[in-house]
């Protein structure tokens, strides 16, 4: 790190607010903006923090924008809430030799609800514009100051934050009094430039002439490879609740805080959980208490101010029956502990790509809570905000990624559990009966589980109507009927599913000339074929291993016979492994049997191709046909 004085740090920041005003696209390098959808020309952020609880954030952006692609960028939003305010905000359009054609001051703005449409109560508000234009390229301008009424959070900035988007300049300074000197962490970029003088510290990063990165298909999300800078306050103070993040044992000494005194609990519905429990082990409470939250109670997404941090009272839930992840978490909590079973509130980034969690740099980057039950060292982790998951199944929106796990001493980063191959597969039997005609009736048993389970959930808990919509869209037959069907649910800690399904599918097979073909792969065809990329840069990421079973038993017309079968088909790499073959049973069916298994891992990327050949290879094989004809 280097140290400048504070008349330097103005002078660069004089310099840069006098960036060229020329934004025609020829002073652009061709290594910027050839084959890119947008290029940053100029973004300088700055934040400062004025005291423990009070802060202002002000940003300006310059962006040339070359095809639809970028247009992303052109829709500009601005949020705020009680605790937020934009001071002042403003845009300009221009076109494509860098002419101002359009200035747009902040009542022009439109402003609405930010709120979505399973969000019970917010204030959260939106100020946008569509600066989009019709022709390409064209440029955009805005800028706009934003006042914050604390200091949990501190914007980090993305130097990049869209793929195939380059920049030309782009800035960002902190400003704070010496014991307010937010912690940071820089990533693929350069260190920043300090200095401290009068009891004042001013922190700055500067990059430029920084190259577009492409998408590359199955790699770690854009914000683990583009330059970024992380931020995170030492002591905040949030609506009264004073706290310090520079330590994961402070942050949950302030969880801790805000759920104090919160846990009381109705004395009927204490009785009723002791009674309902009584004689049970410590598992059977802990499953007999989430399925009475399941029962009564209903998720809904309320936040507001600490709200968004600070769960309802566990008596509120119980006399409402609602609540959102916090409370529900926090309620499920409260009656364990009233049947004398310890549990922890759990922060989680819930969703696919979930961050990692750096256990030498404590901030919030989570966005959901769970429970965490201990149970002798036997750990039960707990979904509360589903009144459809299995007791005990995270499925994939909270697996297999680090959570902070708040106690009564402070807090811990643990891992939830991965679903591995034993517990994600799919296994499919039918009994295929062929008619002269081509069509055929099928009979067929399939079986999820785990992870294959989960992608179904919504399916088993639907009505009959909507599943029968979903198997008439999911099924891989080109034209049928489904004549009958039925879903079991099992609901496992590991859960399970089984479908029975009767159909009759019409043109089952080709006819050319004298010869019937027949594809005997029905309904687990592989279509998938990554994308080519000769240039591959980062590691193939693959986030979890599953299996899959056919068995497929044809009988054929008494009046046919089989001509050719396909010889047998395996395929191994450290990616999977594929096998298919077709044999003749002893009664006469015809047996398709096909295994797949997907390993799970991080790959060097000189290994892609191998990956797409790998995909290639399934594809093809599982379009393989048998021939057959009438006897003569």
């Amino acid at each position: 790190m280097k140290y400048l004085s504070l008349f330097s740090v103005f002078f660069v920041s004089v310099f840069l607010d006098g960036y060229s005003q020329n934004y025609s696209i020829e002073t652009i390098s061709p290594q910027l903006k050839d084959g890119v959808d947008a290029v940053t020309r100029y973004h300088s952020g700055s934040f400062e923090i004025l005291s423990i609880n009070k802060a202002k954030y002000s940003t300006k952006r310059v962006i040339t924008i070359f095809n639809k692609d970028g247009n992303h960028n052109a829709l500009l939003s601005v949020f705020y809430d009680n605790l937020r305010n934009i001071n002042s905000l403003q845009a300009l359009k221009y076109d494509s030799n860098g002419e101002r054609v359009e200035k747009i001051k902040k009542s022009d703005f439109r402003d609405e609800s930010a709120v979505s449409g399973g969000t019970f109560f917010d204030d959260s508000r939106v100020l946008w514009y569509d600066l989009r234009q019709d022709e390409f390229p064209y440029t955009i301008e805005y800028e706009y100051e934003i006042s914050y009424k604390f200091l949990y959070s501190i914007p980090d900035w993305h130097f990049i934050d869209a793929y195939d988007e380059s920049v030309e300049f782009s800035t960002y300074s902190v400003k704070s009094p010496e014991s307010l000197a937010p912690r940071h962490k820089t990533s693929n970029a350069n260190d920043p430039l300090i200095t401290k003088e009068d009891g004042s510290v001013v922190i700055n990063w500067t990059e430029k002439n920084i190259s577009a990165i492409s998408f590359e298909p199955y790699s770690s999300p854009l914000s683990d490879v583009a330059p970024k800078v992380i931020l995170s306050p030492s002591t905040f103070q949030f609506e009264g609740y004073q706290g310090d993040m520079s330590t994961w044992s402070g942050v949950a000494q302030w969880q801790n805080s805000l759920n104090a005194g919160r846990e009381e609990l109705p004395t009927e519905t204490v009785q009723k959980l002791k009674n309902m429990t009584s004689g049970m082990s410590d598992y059977e409470k802990i499953k007999a208490v989430y399925e009475y939250v399941q029962e009564n109670t209903r998720y809904v997404s309320l936040q507001l101010g600490i709200g968004g941090f600070q769960p309802f009272p566990a008596k509120f839930v119980d006399e409402e029956g609602y609540g959102d992840c916090k409370a529900l978490s926090f309620y499920t909590q409260s009656l364990l502990k009233s049947v004398g079973i310890k549990s922890h509130y759990t922060w989680v980034s819930a969703g696919n790509n979930p961050p990692s969690v750096d256990p030498d740099f404590p901030n919030d980057t989570f966005n959901h809570i769970i429970l965490c039950v201990p149970n002798q060292g036997d750990t039960v982790w707990l979904e509360c905000t589903s009144q459809i998951m299995p007791f005990g199944f995270l499925g994939d929106f909270t697996s297999d990624r680090d959570v902070f796990v708040v106690t009564e001493d402070g807090g811990k980063i643990v891992r939830t559990p991965a679903y591995s191959l034993e517990d994600n597969f799919q296994i499919i039997k039918s009994e295929v009966e062929l008619f002269e005609d081509g069509n055929a009736r099928i009979s067929s048993n399939i079986q999820y589980s785990g992870l294959k389970y989960d992608n179904l959930v919504g399916v088993l808990n639907s009505g009959e109507e909507k599943q029968k919509k979903w198997l008439e869209r999911n099924i891989k037959i080109s034209s049928f009927i489904l004549k009958e069907f039925e879903f079991q649910n099992n609901k496992n800690q590991i859960p399970t599913a089984n479908l029975d399904a009767v159909l009759v599918a019409r043109n089952l097979t080709s006819k050319s000339g004298t010869r019937y073909f027949l594809q005997p792969n029905l309904m687990n065809k592989n279509r998938f074929i990554p994308n080519k990329d000769s240039n591959r840069e980062r590691k193939i990421n693959i986030n979890y291993e599953t299996a899959e079973t056919d068995s497929i038993f044809y009988t054929l017309p008494e009046s046919h016979v089989v001509e050719a079968f396909f010889e047998p088909v395996e395929i191994s790499s450290q990616f999977g492994n594929y096998r298919a073959e077709i044999s003749r049973l002893e009664d006469g069916r015809i047996l398709y049997f096909r295994s797949f298994e997907q390993n799970k891992g991080q790959f060097d990327p000189s290994t892609y191709q191998d990956f797409v050949d790998f995909h290639k290879k399934i594809v093809r094989a599982d379009k393989k046909r048998i021939s057959f004809k009438k006897k003569t």
